[in-house]
């Protein structure tokens, strides 16, 4: 670790002493710049106040809905007229302003992008507006895979240009190998020295094999004995990418934080990468794009160690050329506007597209909580729940191999042997893809315990062209995976193929979900909640023509076991919702021999009976304690209809019912009902629920660090209360431990992290639990650590 230098750092403000310094980190404070001088302030009115520089308070908690809405424009690179295009792909596009640093630069602006694969090489663009048009700089690349005796690599790539305020000089970090991050300067951004090693995957700790895709600026953080800061990938030995944070004195030797700053979770699917800092109204934010084709943002505070929850910032419109995997944001102000740069296309086949913020877009808001997420209430007409005796072979007329199919329907469920075989061998089960949107759902038990034993959904072109989202045991141990297959080869799986963890019970529910252009994967482990699952396929691409259940072990030596299917649901259509919308209405009273309305029930909850908990999850009661009986019973929910029941007639005999009612987050609940019978309808005396207690109870931390010497267990203890579904651990606002829980409330839960090595001086540890009515978090608990 260097030794702190003797010389004083410069003092910087919080939006820098030129905020055109740093692109994406500056973004705001030169938006304000620009907008001011046209008597606007970016993405808001000509009467708006300037935003609150960073380190300010923010008024509100930002929300999702909050981030501005970038509109697609075009393509930059064009592959066919690009003089350097040695692999066919360009990635990780990163603007410099030239005209603000550079005493005669070839334009205003320089744009900096190359291809990864070998041999790489860094690409250099210039244009006078950040709206283009841009021309390749002739003679590249301006950095190449070889360097005199400094180093010769396959490849090198991802150019972060920054300029380096104590040495009046370009800085551009690169990577070569993956395992190496380096830097080189330059006075002009064309020609340049090399620097030397930034970050190595040494510096990471043990079981790190990447470190690369570094973005670098001057330090957030006012108080900070670092003069400069860097966002880097890193990748484990389990091949999971995260976001590292490094630091330095002088933008040439780097502290390496131990822990990540953003470790994928299930929004983003197995890896995370490209990470720039970027403010936007007062507020900081880490935006990275990740496995599932998305570029998401998540609140960082000026210390960059505490982040908010995982939010989309864009995505492909999937119009036109706006399709596909969009990564590595970079976003950068001019007087025409902001803009966000990226990369776009698969992994090794993209190019540089870019989008421009459009300050009269309403981004559209986060959906609500789906009140039917299993269709048990509705489900479209191609729907089977494998309750006959046999398959209705008109549903399931686009199988594969289906003379040699050991299919059983058996107790309401399809069951499954694990063939001894590929999709290009076993018999498969299909029905037909409709045109348009279509969404299936499954729910299956399978215990994978051999290698390649799997059981899951697949969606089927022919035997070399699929995808499947299936329950897998690999070679490395049991996977959740959602695998593209096109001409018999398999798309990178590091990226889509996930560890569950302990969150697999007996039942999994797999959710295959298409707009037309894509198909997404998604997975729930309670039946409530879904989550998706690795990256979106593109259906121009795979074009499938049917989906179904399957259960396989390849050529393997795995003994064959069973999957069980539960049911398959197609969401309805909107014809078809509609129509079960309109059935769920008061029918009239069959005939009966009554002689009068029926008489008054009463309505009653069992909110808080069970252990005192307003949790969400109870019944209404209804109670008829004597007098003319009804025949049927409809309930209302805040005047919307939920319920329908029939009653059996026994006037003048009591009548009684329940109701289950689950999964309502915290709020007021208001229930009425009708009793009828032929003779006409009694409706009941409302009854009001305050669910209260719906997300988890607030968890108690301790440690055990008596002799303070910096190996130790944090402990989150939730003695009693509603019991969460997962936990998360931060030290110092980094998270160290995270993990499934499983709810049995009001029953005590536990979650621990244990951590060693720590330095000398305070950490301070936070607990987080979270369901799916919510989060919360436990007051903080500082560690001291004294050797």
């Amino acid at each position: 670790m260097p030794s702190t230098p003797t010389r004083s750092v410069k003092a910087r403000t919080r939006t820098g002493e030129d905020p055109m310094r740093t692109r994406t980190r500056g973004t705001l404070a030169l938006a304000v710049t620009a907008a001011l001088a046209m008597g606007v302030v970016a993405g808001g009115s000509a009467t708006a106040a300037p935003p609150t520089v960073v380190g300010a308070a923010v008024s509100e908690a930002p929300t999702q809905e909050d981030l501005p809405v970038f509109q697609y424009q075009g393509i930059i690179t064009d592959k066919e007229t690009m003089s350097y295009n040695p692999t066919d792909e360009y990635i990780f596009p990163s603007v410099f302003h030239a005209g603000a640093h550079l005493e005669d630069p070839l334009a205003e602006w320089y744009l900096y992008l190359g291809p990864h694969d070998a041999p790489g090489g860094i690409v250099l663009m210039y244009a006078d507006s950040l709206a283009g048009p841009w021309t390749e700089h002739e003679g590249g690349p301006v950095i190449a895979n070889e360097w005199d005796d400094h180093y010769s690599v396959s490849h090198v790539a991802t150019a972060e240009p920054f300029w380096h305020p104590e040495e009046d000089r370009l800085y551009v970090y690169f990577h070569g190998e993956n395992t190496t991050t380096r830097y080189a300067t330059s006075s002009d951004g064309v020609h340049f020295d090399y620097g030397g090693v930034a970050v190595t995957t040494a510096q990471g700790g043990e079981g790190i094999t990447e470190t690369s895709y570094a973005r670098v600026f001057e330090h957030p953080d006012a108080t900070s004995p670092y003069a400069y800061a860097m966002f880097y990938m890193d990748n484990t030995t389990q091949d999971i990418r995260r976001i590292r944070v490094a630091e330095s004195y002088d933008g040439r030797e780097w502290d390496v934080r131990p822990e990540p700053l953003v470790v994928p979770g299930a929004a983003e699917g197995q890896n995370v990468s490209s990470a720039n800092l970027w403010e936007w109204e007062g507020q900081l934010y880490v935006i990275y794009h990740a496995s599932s084709g998305k570029i998401h943002a998540r609140t960082v505070d000026d210390a960059l160690t505490e982040t908010g929850p995982t939010w989309t910032l864009h995505e492909a419109s999937g119009v036109g050329d706006d399709t596909g995997r969009v990564a590595a944001p970079d976003i950068v102000t001019d007087e025409t506007g902001t803009y966000l740069f990226y990369e776009s296309g698969d992994r090794l086949g993209a190019t540089i597209k870019y989008a421009k913020l459009d300050p009269d877009a309403v981004r559209e808001p986060a959906p609500g909580v789906d009140p039917d997420p299993l269709r048990r209430q509705c489900s479209g007409a191609a729907s089977d729940e494998f309750d006959a005796t046999a398959l209705d072979p008109e549903l399931w007329s686009a199988g594969e191999r289906t003379e040699a199919s050991r299919h059983e329907l058996r107790d309401g469920s399809l069951v499954l042997p694990t063939y001894r075989a590929g999709v290009n061998g076993a018999p498969l089960l299909l029905q037909e893809l409709p045109d348009g949107p279509w969404e299936v759902t499954t729910e299956v038990s399978v215990a994978p315990t051999e290698p390649f034993q799997q059981a899951g959904l697949l969606l089927y072109a022919d035997d070399a062209n699929y995808a499947k989202l299936d329950l897998v045991h690999g070679s490395a141990g049991l996977r959740l995976e959602y695998i593209l297959r096109t001409n018999g080869s398999d798309r990178n799986t590091g990226f889509d193929s996930v560890t569950p963890g302990d969150r697999v019970g007996d039942q999994l529910w797999l959710r295959l979900t298409s707009d037309g252009d894509t198909a997404l994967a998604s997975v729930s482990f309670d039946g409530e909640t879904f989550e998706p699952w690795g990256r979106p396929v593109d259906l121009d691409r795979l074009s499938p023509t049917a989906i179904g259940p399957f259960a396989m072990r390849g050529a393997t030596a795995a003994p064959e076991i069973e999957a069980s299917f539960a049911w398959l649901r197609w969401t309805p259509t909107a014809a078809e919702q509609t129509a079960c919308d309109e059935e769920l209405t008061v029918p009239e009273a069959p005939a009966d021999d009554e002689s009068a309305a029926p008489g008054r029930a009463v309505l009653r909850t069992t909110s808080g009976w069970a252990h005192g908990l307003h949790d969400g999850s109870f019944e209404v009661l209804l109670d008829l304690w004597w007098g003319t009986n009804g025949s049927v019973f409809a309930l209302y929910e805040n005047g919307r209809l939920i319920a329908v029941e029939e009653l059996a007639l026994r006037t003048p005999h009591a009548q009684s019912l329940r109701v289950p009612v689950t999964g309502r987050p915290d709020g007021t609940y208001v229930y009425s009902g009708v009793l009828l019978n032929s003779r006409g309808a009694t409706e009941t005396a409302p009854v009001t629920v305050v669910v209260d207690d719906a997300a988890p109870g607030t968890p108690v931390l301790s440690h055990d660090n008596w002799d303070g010497d910096g190996a130790f267990t944090v402990t989150a203890n939730l003695w009693w209360g509603t019991n969460a579904t997962s936990y998360r651990i931060l030290e110092d606002g980094v998270v160290v431990a995270e993990g499934a829980l499983t709810a049995a409330t009001p029953g005590a839960q536990q979650a621990t992290a244990t951590v060693t090595g720590r330095a000398p001086g305070s950490h301070t540890y936070v607990a987080e639990l979270t369901n799916a009515a919510g989060r919360t978090v436990s007051a903080p608990l500082a560690v001291p650590v004294r050797r």
